[in-house]
């Protein structure tokens, strides 16, 4: 596979109208308007800390800061020599074994916020009253999302499914690159590393996709159907791998498209969204154990889409966002809005029926915002970014790989 490190130069598609209705999605309104910010103080000791990262299970979180001590001496009248900083979980310092510059998100973490403290690692501190700084916190911790990867450390990693069955993982390894980063300069270098399969057989099963962490163990699993239109779990191991299976659902031969969109309905448990043959499209909430809650339409017409794409929260808003190909090759984005309906939809570009598979699989620069991955006719992998808040695609990025075309399909 050939790795390339060229960026192309991006481009913006045009945005025009959508022929899918969504249940539940207000009509387009003019936006809003804005005021200036107005003028903040900045503390003497610096800005505040801020955390890198996706409150995800499985991700990592980061300490970003610039913090300095202005204004703050010691009684000798030294300036404080360094900081300290901690992680709090609702406000809590979690335990000293997991302190450092790196906090790993575990199960333990769902549902909680998690926030920074940052203050002068000396014994006179109390003369430094003010010096003391707390981020703000994340949004609750969500179940682990398809970006999060397959073998527990938060990557990019594709999996590949063949026609012979087999499923081929592509790991790769990020090393973070210290200091400020300003404008599009990488946070993280990243590197393949050697691919292995992770399965045989799979040629017998029909639908296969990933919903991200299904069963709430940390880490993320397979949906697949058979002949009979069973549905099986398959999880995973967290080093990309499967543990048994088991049954968690039957008569899903109705549907001829099911994705796993991730967190759909805002409760932090992974979903699943499936299209039945006259085109309409249900909500199956997951229950974050494996299971199931009631479902719900949550659309209609969606037959005239011959690919359903996800990828989770595309442009780091908190809900998800699905993207769609027509028969005639256009690409629409349609925005959750993050309670189980539809908040707006546009349609992008055409062109994409060029492609032979298009998938959302986490970010390709480990950075907050996910892409989405096309393979060409060549069979080169090709990544775009998406501002999805403006209906916007950039790019082609690329290509990131090459002889992609060997897949039935991106996982």
């Amino acid at each position: 596979m050939g790795i390339f490190g060229t960026r192309k130069a991006a481009y913006a598609a045009t945005a025009l109208a959508v022929g899918v209705a969504l249940m539940g999605a207000p009509p387009a309104t003019a936006a809003p308007e804005v005021t200036s910010a107005p003028d903040v103080q900045t503390p003497s000791v610096g800005p505040t800390a801020v955390i890198d990262g996706v409150p995800y299970v499985g991700a990592e979180l980061r300490k970003q800061y610039d913090y300095d001590y202005a204004g703050c001496k010691n009684p000798d009248g030294t300036t404080p020599n360094g900081y300290r900083a901690e992680w709090l979980q609702d406000g809590v310092p979690l335990p000293p074994e997991r302190q450092g510059e790196v906090l790993q998100l575990t199960p333990a973490d769902f549902g909680h916020r998690i926030s920074l403290r940052v203050h002068p690692s000396t014994p006179e501190e109390p003369n430094c009253p003010d010096a003391t700084r707390v981020s703000p916190g994340t949004a609750p911790v969500k179940a682990s999302s398809r970006a999060m990867g397959w073998t527990g450390r938060g990557n990019f990693e594709p999996l590949g499914r063949t026609a012979d069955g087999r499923l081929i993982l592509y790991p790769r390894t990020y090393t973070y690159v210290p200091g400020s980063c300003e404008g599009a300069c990488p946070r993280y270098f990243g590197e393949w590393d050697e691919p292995r399969q992770t399965g045989q057989g799979w040629d017998a099963m029909g639908i296969v996709f990933s919903p991200g962490d299904f069963d709430g163990d940390g880490y993320n699993d397979l949906l697949a159907t058979d002949a009979a239109g069973n549905l099986y779990l398959y999880p995973g191991d967290g080093n990309g791998g499967w543990l048994d299976r088991r049954q968690v659902g039957q008569g899903w031969n109705t549907f001829d498209s099911i994705v796993g969109p991730g967190d759909f309905d805002g409760d932090g448990y992974n979903d699943v969204l499936a299209r039945d043959a006259a085109g309409d499209l249900y909500l199956y909430p997951g229950d974050g154990a494996g299971g199931w809650k009631p479902r719900s339409k949550v659309g209609q017409g969606w037959q005239i889409m011959d690919k359903i794409i996800t990828g989770g929260d595309m442009n780091g808003d908190g809900p998800v966002e699905v993207f769609a190909r027509d028969r005639n090759g256009y690409l629409s984005i349609y925005r959750a809005d993050g309670t189980g309906g539809w908040e707006s939809s546009a349609m992008l570009s055409g062109g994409w029926g060029a492609f032979s598979d298009i998938a959302g699989l986490g970010s390709f620069g480990h950075q907050q915002y996910n892409n989405l991955f096309a393979v060409n006719g060549n069979g080169d992998l090709m990544t775009y970014s998406t501002g999805a808040s403006t209906g916007v695609l950039w790019g082609p990025y690329g290509p990131v790989g090459a002889g992609w075309n060997v897949f039935r399909e991106l996982l």
